[in-house]
């Protein structure tokens, strides 16, 4: 007799989640809520919202303004500097780099923009014995790359909009006549644009425009780095569908060439 495998229990705590249910709608908030804004945004009745006020208000994480309405207080801030002290990119993006290493076979790879340069921030080599290899601290050209595609367009407020969903840059032979890559956008806070996740392999083994499901896993790695390094909804209907700027142009006559 086959046996079902139970549904492990929900441990959580009802208070805490509440909690932070509500401290959760101040997160986007451009100004103080009302406690129908509040209800609206979590769900939860006024008078709940209320008791749960009085806790955040008396340890400073929340302010009541004179008309009633609430807004993030001086305790929340401090939380959120001691957040910027202690994190650190790497604790997120070198795992993701080792993960996509292992899992496509090929060398991953973090670019960052810097200046007028590229930067490989982060970089791991693929595990075959025959790959290509960029090491971490290279600095170079912003060309036709991949990498370079993604830091061009991705960089400037409102493009990713304008990508129809196509998050995935393809090059192949432009620094070296032996190799491919293919790259995606990783957001951050605010949905800005941090930096470039690049997968790239000798061309003879690694053809990124036969490779959908290689596609389809960058996105995915991509996605789940971009909301781990706190951007919220920055991929637009995404899809695995090839990135290409110039048909980002074409839907849309006010971004001009010259910005790339």
């Amino acid at each position: 007799m086959k046996q079902h495998k139970e549904t492990p229990p929900d441990r959580s705590v009802l208070g805490a989640e509440r909690s932070l249910t509500i401290l959760n709608a101040f997160v986007d908030a451009t100004e103080p809520l009302g406690l129908k804004e509040l209800e609206a945004k979590t769900g939860l009745f006024k008078s709940v919202i209320c008791r749960y006020m009085l806790s955040f208000t008396k340890h400073g994480y929340i302010i009541q303004k004179q008309d009633g309405s609430y807004q993030l207080g001086p305790r929340a801030f401090q939380l959120g500097k001691s957040f910027e002290r202690l994190f650190d990119y790497a604790d997120f993006i070198i795992p993701t780099l080792e993960k996509l290493a292992k899992e496509t076979k090929e060398s991953a790879a973090f670019f960052i923009k810097q200046e007028n340069k590229r930067l490989c921030l982060y970089a791991v080599d693929s595990y075959e014995p025959v790959k290509a290899i960029v090491k971490a601290g290279a600095l170079f050209e912003i060309d036709s790359t991949s990498s370079s595609q993604v830091l061009r367009f991705f960089s400037i407020k409102g493009n990713a909009a304008q990508s129809q969903g196509r998050y995935i840059c393809l090059s192949s032979g432009i620094n070296n006549a032996l190799s491919s890559s293919m790259s995606a956008p990783i957001f951050g806070v605010d949905n800005v644009l941090i930096g470039s996740l690049t997968i790239f392999g000798l061309s003879l083994r690694f053809d990124p425009m036969a490779t959908l499901p290689m596609r389809e896993k960058l996105l995915s790695f991509a996605q789940e780095l971009s909301a781990q390094l706190g951007a919220r909804s920055a991929y637009h209907n995404p899809n695995s569908d090839i990135f290409i700027t110039s048909d980002a142009l074409t839907h849309d006559t006010s971004i001009k060439e010259s910005q790339y």
